[in-house]
């Protein structure tokens, strides 16, 4: 099992959803506060959000505007500068096979919610996309938005009127295609195993306009410290996540047997939890919430459950899983099925 790294997302990333906001006319402080988020605290540039701060405000502002294809209108609004540093290397990139080679490499400078995978087939490549185990469900809107996003900056970059050749959805065919339709201008299809896109692989040796190959050098080399400081940032956070998770199915685990795994006191280890933000408490309810999650997507018993993530009765977990999310182990996995999630 590996390490359940914190889920989050660049606020650059909110910038192109405001910017589609803001096109239409929305207020867009007056927006986040309907949702009881102050606007200072997601509007810097270098901040992180936590992935539910986020769906929260994607989700809202498609109710907000009544836009049940807020993802795909949100991807239009794609620009370089929407993908912080990385959108700024990829910009000076040769070709769109190196830039999108490098947005693989350093995803993690705009967050880590969803991921691709690359499969090479004949003349053609295939991405797939995935957001990791312990995500929280998503609605249509994420994908929709990376896709979009994804097809838009390709166009930009090349300054070619680009298309896939195929795109694919896990998720029900919604009420209109016409969106995908003329966004893509591709065949796509619905209800499938995975979320993908098709490229034409002659695609990747097409030209950047903008190349520069001594900004690509000074762009990389901050990405690559970019990076890097971010690993040590939470360095201890995730040493004892490892800890946690190799643990997990022990009912008494506690930041005193932690700390003596990794032969500091608790006070020095609570001290380096603290500099990074944690608590020792809020870290293993975390872990815990995000893989009952999981385990309840994949339907696990509530028993199963139970011994895995180290609670002392199945009682005790449908306490402490209602506790987290308002709802019981069974409506939970109900929910989660009835909006499409895979077991």
């Amino acid at each position: 099992m590996t390490s359940l790294e914190p889920i989050t997302v660049s606020a650059t990333v909110l910038a192109q959803l405001f910017l589609y906001l803001d096109s239409l006319r929305v207020d867009i402080d007056t927006f986040l506060r309907s949702l009881d988020i102050e606007p200072d605290t997601v509007r810097p540039p270098d901040t992180y959000i936590p992935v539910e701060t986020y769906l929260r405000i994607q989700d809202g502002a498609a109710e907000y505007v009544n836009d049940p294809y807020l993802g795909l209108h949100m991807g239009e609004f794609a620009q370089p500068g929407s993908w912080s540093i990385l959108g700024y290397l990829m910009m000076n990139c040769k070709t769109l096979s190196e830039a999108f080679e490098k947005s693989g490499r350093y995803q993690r400078i705009i967050g880590n919610m969803i991921t691709g995978r690359m499969e090479l087939g004949l003349g053609k490549v295939r991405v797939v996309y995935f957001t990791p185990p312990h995500a929280p469900q998503m609605s249509r809107h994420c994908y929709d938005s990376t896709f979009s996003s994804s097809v838009r900056l390709a166009r930009t970059l090349s300054g070619l009127p680009l298309n896939p050749l195929e795109v694919t959805f896990i998720y029900p065919e919604p009420e209109s295609r016409a969106e995908y339709e003329r966004i893509f201008n591709c065949p796509v299809h619905f209800g499938h195993k995975d979320n993908s896109m098709t490229l034409d692989m002659r695609m990747g040796s097409l030209p950047v306009r903008m190349a520069n190959p001594a900004l690509l050098e000074h762009f990389e080399q901050y990405a690559q410290d970019f990076l890097a400081q971010l690993e040590r940032d939470d360095a201890t956070t995730q040493a004892v996540t490892k800890i946690i998770l190799a643990r997990l199915d022990d009912p008494s685990l506690s930041i005193e047997k932690v700390a003596r795994e990794m032969f500091v006191s608790v006070r020095t280890l609570q001290k380096r939890l603290e500099a990074e933000g944690v608590a020792f408490s809020d870290l293993l309810r975390d872990i815990r919430q995000r893989l009952a999650q999981k385990y309840l997507r994949e339907n696990y018993s509530v028993e199963q459950i139970t011994y895995l993530l180290g609670f002392s009765e199945p009682s005790v977990f449908r306490k402490s899983f209602k506790k987290w999310l308002g709802v019981t182990p069974r409506e939970y996995r109900q929910s989660a099925f009835a909006a499409g999630g895979r077991a």
